[in-house]
């Protein structure tokens, strides 16, 4: 198991990132995936998606500051939780985490492999939301990585 968590301090409020964040523009902002279908749930969202033709499901649970995700079925991966969340303070805070393992007798070596690509993922996640939110650079130095854990 793999983790990667990735966090910026940003000028916009965090009630305004929150109100662009849902589980369809998490999906998007990654731009990593072809979004099939987003349907809302009692608490969240079940998405499908696609990548490289490999379609999976992933199922959003609402949190006070952000989403949860994991994907549940379908896909490369064994196991793979998300989190995306916007903390308030003096800045806004977001944060995006990754905990995955690949789904095979070679994922100690594809879990190290993929972490560039996952990284990349929560990166564009981040940025994605925050021109979406502001419409420019947020003028920042990036983010904040709070590390890799294996």
């Amino acid at each position: 198991m793999r983790e990667i968590e990735l966090s910026y301090t940003v000028e916009p409020p965090a009630e305004q990132l929150r109100e662009r964040l849902t589980p369809r523009s998490i999906l998007d902002y990654a731009d990593v995936y072809e979004v099939r279908s987003c349907e809302p749930t009692d608490d969240g969202a079940e998405a499908t998606v696609a990548i490289d033709g490999t379609e999976m499901t992933v199922v959003f649970s609402a949190l006070e500051n952000g989403y949860a995700y994991r994907f549940v079925d379908g896909g490369m991966f064994e196991e793979r939780y998300s989190r995306v969340t916007v903390e308030d303070g003096e800045e806004a805070r977001v944060t995006a985490t990754a905990r995955y393992t690949f789904d095979s007798i070679w994922s100690f070596v594809l879990d190290r492999l993929g972490a560039k690509t996952v990284r990349r993922e929560l990166e564009l996640t981040i940025t994605n939301l925050l021109e979406d939110v502001s419409g420019s650079e947020t003028g920042d130095d990036g983010p904040e990585t709070t590390g890799d854990r294996d």
